[in-house]
């Protein structure tokens, strides 16, 4: 028994160190494109994140929820202070992608 408490420790020890961590912005983008906006919102709420972040995709977390088609997240990400008007690496606004990739909703909301 001794034997196999040792084991269960290293085993516990292992799997804690082959833990993964990615920076918040990444796992935000994540929620982000998957539209889980309990997620999202949990990250604003506690500032984990900046909206105005341009990230190496070359656009901010508004344009990536246009480019979702996710409306009730774009709607969330707005509440919170998300820039309408900013402009992606490419100078393009949220709109202007709404409006590229058909998502006539999002465009007109």
């Amino acid at each position: 028994t001794s034997l196999n408490a040792r084991y269960s420790r290293y085993r516990q020890r292992l799997r804690a160190s082959r833990t993964v961590h990615f920076p918040n912005d990444v796992v935000f983008q994540d929620h982000i494109r998957q539209g889980d906006l309990v997620q999202v919102g949990r990250f604003i709420r506690a500032r984990k994140v900046a909206l105005d972040t341009i990230y190496p995709s070359g656009m901010a977390a508004l344009h990536q929820a246009v480019l979702t088609g996710n409306l009730d997240c774009v709607k969330l990400l707005v509440k919170y202070g998300a820039d309408i008007h900013q402009r992606d690496e490419n100078g393009w606004t949220p709109l202007h992608m709404a409006c590229s990739d058909g998502h006539a909703d999002i465009a007109r909301w």
